[in-house]
């Protein structure tokens, strides 16, 4: 592209604005920025990862834990099983959306699963307020009150 890029030293971690220079021709440098913007927004372009695409999720912060998993682990799994880098936006992201890129029969075989895995989170509930009819008595229902067991129940 023929277009030479210059940054501002900004300590890690800052939220500081940097400024960055470009310099080349008026075309070249336009198309520098594109690509530039394109990979602060989606984290790839077409010129610096061809045949890449990318999916973006709208997804609620409450979930992010859903699509993490314990340690990673269901990001890891996303990432190793459909060949895909999965973005979840921080405080600091100039997108706030989960963004997922790579091939696109793989992204969309992905974003189907990430849907899907919030999907359950949403509506399968667990624990106390699960309610699947198991709770209950297992013995089954109360037979009628006989004469003998009369001596063995207690009044209130």
């Amino acid at each position: 592209m023929n277009v030479e890029i210059n940054f501002q030293d900004v300590p890690k971690g800052s939220n500081k604005k940097a400024k960055v220079t470009l310099a080349g021709s008026a075309t070249n440098v336009e198309k520098a920025k594109t690509v530039i913007n394109n990979i602060i927004m989606y984290n790839h372009d077409e010129l610096t990862h061809p045949g890449e695409v990318h999916e973006e999720l709208d997804i609620e912060p409450w979930a992010y834990r859903y699509l993490i998993g314990s340690k990673g682990s269901e990001m890891k799994h996303i990432q190793h099983n459909w060949k895909v880098k999965v973005n979840i936006p921080r405080e600091t992201s100039a997108n706030d959306k989960v963004i997922i890129v790579g091939e696109a029969d793989q992204v969309e075989r992905a974003k189907t699963y990430c849907e899907k895995l919030i999907w359950n989170a949403e509506n399968n509930s667990k624990g106390r307020d699960k309610a699947d009819g198991t709770t209950g008595d297992s013995w089954g229902d109360e037979e009628p009150e006989e004469e003998w067991m009369k001596g063995y129940m207690y009044k209130r």
